[in-house]
């Protein structure tokens, strides 16, 4: 099965939403069937309708911080998957503080909603894996540099070998639950025959890599968490000339985020969490002085979608 990952921009804003730009929320869908939301700004179930995807329809929501830009939206999902009679089970991903309003201050409970609630609380670093087929994800969270208690989220998917018919056809032999085994341990015996994996395969083993940082000043402590990854959404509030402020407030400006991207050597950077100070095209000049330290830099608009093949 080829793959296939869409990334899609749901707010791109700062703090508060403006016409241009709600704020922050970021849906995922993948091949699997797999359907991410990290962070649930305001606005985020307008976008979600936009981008034809129901709010029954997320397998998992995940929350970096308290900040009301990027939790807002939450009651009002909630909301609307019981409205719609959910029955499938919720996972949601949060430190202690959101779990916290998600269980008593929303109610986010099975006999309230109608549908289970899995509240996963993070901390320090690790990380769940999604499994529906040989292909997995995992979601692996990771502190990073802002005010407050703040995490990253990297989503990690890892690509089985794939199998060649074809060269299954040379040994006279058809596809079968035998090749799990194969995949798994490397060679089995079937009709009789030995067969090792790298006999049959196509492709070897790949991992394909989405690293959102939320909100996060520059700092050499995140970089083993979001290097070598293929897109890297990165905090970009503020323009090069406003490098005080975002310090003072735990955020990055245009020209750290490029020079994280360097860093990391990330193949891709994209810019958000954008400032509702740069209204309107104003808003491509920190996408230029991204691209003077990192030229692959993307600025992100709401409903942008970024496909992955």
């Amino acid at each position: 099965m080829r793959y296939k990952i869409e990334i899609v921009m749901l707010g791109t804003g700062a703090t508060i939403p403006t016409r241009e730009r709600l704020t922050p929320s970021i849906l995922v869908r993948d091949w699997l069937g797999n359907k991410i939301l990290l962070d649930a700004g305001e606005g985020a179930q307008i976008r979600l309708s936009q981008a034809s995807s129901s709010p029954a329809s997320i397998d998992l929501i995940a929350i970096s911080h308290e900040h009301g830009d990027h939790v807002n939206g939450l009651p009002g999902l909630l909301q609307s998957m019981y409205i719609g009679g959910r029955k499938t089970p919720l996972t949601i991903l949060a430190p202690k503080n959101i779990a916290w309003y998600a269980r008593e201050a929303l109610e986010a409970t099975e006999e309230k909603l109608g549908f289970k609630i899995n509240i996963v609380e993070i901390e320090n670093k690790g990380s769940i894996e999604l499994g529906r087929a040989q292909d997995k994800l995992a979601i692996k969270w990771f502190p990073v540099c802002h005010n407050i208690e703040t995490y990253g989220f990297k989503l990690e998917w890892t690509l089985r070998p794939r199998i060649e018919e074809e060269k299954l056809e040379a040994l006279g032999l058809k596809p079968g639950p035998w090749l799990r085994e194969l995949i798994e341990k490397g060679e089995t015996t079937i009709e009789n025959k030995k067969i090792k994996l790298e006999d049959v395969k196509a492709r070897e083993q790949t991992k394909i890599t989405i690293t959102y940082t939320s909100d996060t000043k520059p700092c050499e402590e995140i970089i083993k968490d979001i290097e070598e990854t293929k897109i890297l959404i990165h905090d970009s509030t503020y323009a090069q000339d406003m490098e005080k402020e975002a310090e003072e407030r735990g955020h990055s400006t245009s020209k750290q985020a490029a020079q994280q991207a360097v860093k990391a050597k990330t193949e891709t950077l994209i810019l958000t969490h954008i400032s509702a100070r740069y209204n309107g095209t104003e808003a491509r000049k920190l996408q230029k002085e991204a691209q003077e330290i990192f030229k692959k830099t993307i600025l992100a608009w709401d409903n942008m979608k970024i496909i992955i093949l």
